[in-house]
């Protein structure tokens, strides 16, 4: 089955009862493949040395050919440090849109 890594997953505070919810609905991404969360949703990204260690790990097992994704949200430092990642990892590599006319998500292809 592919995978959807989703380099991580933004959370808002619920209004009434003050907690952290997920700030989006992932289900229409599970149409790509099983989702893999590759960050928490509260990091902090001060250290980009260990950051990038940490997704170089996570990223090891991404593979174009079997119709792996990448959903780019969250922290922008983690963001572009994925697609940098994956562009000097791999020669292309495929990315979820939103597609907001369709109601889902749509696949890019980005050739590095």
């Amino acid at each position: 089955m592919p995978k959807v890594y989703v380099t991580q997953i933004p959370h808002r505070r619920d209004g009434a009862t003050g907690s952290l919810v997920p700030a989006f609905n992932l289900t229409p991404a599970e149409e790509h493949g099983e989702l893999v969360v590759m960050m928490p949703p509260q990091a902090a990204f001060h250290a980009t040395g260990e950051l990038v260690r940490q997704l170089d790990d996570k990223l090891q097992k991404y593979n174009y050919d079997d119709g792996d994704t990448v959903l780019l949200l969250g922290d922008t430092t983690l963001v572009a440090a994925t697609a940098a990642l994956l562009g000097k990892l791999r020669a292309k590599f495929t990315v979820l849109r939103w597609d907001r006319n369709l109601g889902r998500y749509t696949r890019v292809v980005i050739c590095a």
